[in-house]
């Protein structure tokens, strides 16, 4: 396994173009293959930089991949959270509060030397913004 290759792909079950939107116009990334027509976008963090969020049409893996059950209901509670890290939250929860983004509470300082807020894109996908210092590499440094 080769996970400092990890990727992040978002299965859009509701609406492809509405999801799109959210990742380059709210988010601000830059689509590195596919655009709003597609039914598979690798998205960049910059122009030239290495995708770091792809996002797919997953009813199109429900038709194809006769193995994948669809799930039944949206019920199911959050099971997964996509963090990401800032060098600033306040400055990116202020841009992306001004973008529209609908916030679950303030950034707020966390006891393991964090500061986050949560966040939903249009998929209902549980987001996370944030500085963590230490937070990733387990050091004190």
């Amino acid at each position: 396994m080769n996970f400092n290759k990890l990727a992040v792909t978002i299965n859009v079950w509701k609406d492809y173009g509405a999801c799109f939107d959210f990742y380059t116009e709210t988010m601000g990334l830059v689509p590195s293959w596919g655009d709003r027509a597609s039914e598979w976008t690798s998205l960049s963090a910059k122009e030239g930089a290495p995708p770091c969020i792809a996002i797919f049409d997953a009813n199109l893996m429900a038709k194809g991949d006769k193995a994948y059950g669809s799930p039944k209901a949206f019920t199911q509670p959050d099971t997964i959270t996509l963090t990401i890290p800032t060098d600033d939250v306040e400055r990116d929860y202020k841009r992306l509060k001004e973008a529209g983004v609908e916030f679950i509470g303030i950034p707020e300082s966390k006891e393991m030397g964090s500061k986050s807020v949560k966040f939903r894109d249009t998929e209902g996908n549980l987001l996370e913004l944030g500085e963590f210092e230490n937070y990733f590499t387990g050091t004190d440094e």
